[in-house]
């Protein structure tokens, strides 16, 4: 699967995915959600702050070109889910439910899940998830390319009801897609953005293209890691 998918190495603004989108069979965005209440306040499922539900509105605008042939599904998680809603509001999409998608929940890249909430407990996130994208391997962890693989092959073989689809999930499963696929290496100092994410076109050919899809330039402003 990595292999068979072709790489656009320039960054796609968030504007542009509805032209992109428009000269493509089929669109999967993939995006880690908007910004959230702190993971330190005890929580493992905390809600947006009003800035990020601001952010998502306006990523939402950006893209309200899609039309409305277009699906958007979340993690379930109340930050993903809150990040669709906005997104469909701000961009002026007909109303209709968040399809769920545990299928790119956060947990789905621990090799037993219960391992989250023990990182989490022992603030020890930074330090695995340091080796992760430096290596590729990270005791509990699921190996980075097999992971990607099993990402990509579900965005791609998923017959979705619409052709166009925006999914809102999590910054380690966006970071994997990009890293394994080398559109974009990350070190734990350039960690994925809020609003960032995967764009996948599949052109007439039936040939898929993976490009790193950014709100605007500017939008290397990160967030710490977990705080």
């Amino acid at each position: 699967m990595l292999n068979s998918i072709a790489v656009n190495r320039e960054p796609v603004l968030l504007g542009d995915v509805p032209a992109l989108a428009e000269a493509s069979e089929r669109t999967v965005l993939v995006v880690r959600h908007s910004i959230r209440e702190s993971l330190r306040a005890g929580s493992v499922d905390p809600d947006l702050t009003p800035e990020g539900a601001e952010l998502a509105q306006r990523c939402g605008r950006l893209l309200s070109g899609l039309g409305n042939d277009v699906l958007f599904a979340a993690s379930p998680r109340t930050r993903t889910r809150r990040t669709a809603q906005c997104m469909m509001e701000g961009g002026g999409f007909p109303r209709r439910e968040v399809r769920d998608c545990p299928e790119l929940g956060d947990l789905t890249i621990f090799a037993h899940p219960v391992n989250f909430e023990a990182m989490l407990r022992t603030h020890n996130t930074e330090n695995v998830m340091r080796e992760y994208f430096s290596t590729g391997h990270a005791e509990g962890l699921k190996d980075m390319r097999p992971f990607a693989e099993e990402l990509l092959s579900l965005l791609t073989g998923t017959p979705f009801p619409a052709s166009r689809t925006v999914i809102v999930s999590h910054d380690v499963l966006a970071m994997s897609i990009l890293s394994a696929l080398g559109v974009r290496g990350f070190l734990i100092e350039d960690w994925c953005g809020y609003l960032h994410g995967v764009l996948l076109t599949r052109g007439r050919d039936g040939k898929w293209t993976a490009a790193y899809a950014v709100p605007d330039y500017d939008a290397g402003k990160k967030h710490r890691l977990f705080v």
